[in-house]
């Protein structure tokens, strides 16, 4: 299956640990569903950008098939001198 990555322009501050949730939103917008979540410290980011594969997500358990073996989170980032943009 070939997909297609998604981005999201998130313009705000970070700095230090920063934990991501991708989450689904129902079509009337009140109930969620968490797709993953991602943690990591800028200090770690290197080059601006951030990859991390399927091991180092976390996937709730009963989804981790609706993900392929070669998926992946790219963080990227604008550096400044003391924080990063999202």
């Amino acid at each position: 299956e070939n997909f297609t990555p998604i981005k999201v322009d998130i313009h705000c501050q970070i700095q230090g640990d920063v934990v991501l949730e991708c989450i689904n939103l129902d079509e009337s917008m009140e109930h969620e569903e968490m797709l993953f979540r991602v943690m990591f410290n800028t200090a770690f980011i290197q080059s601006n950008i951030l990859v991390l594969g399927k091991e180092d997500i976390d996937i709730l358990w009963n989804t981790k098939d609706h993900y392929p073996r070669d998926f992946k989170a790219e963080a990227c980032t604008l550096a400044y001198p003391s924080y990063s943009f999202f």
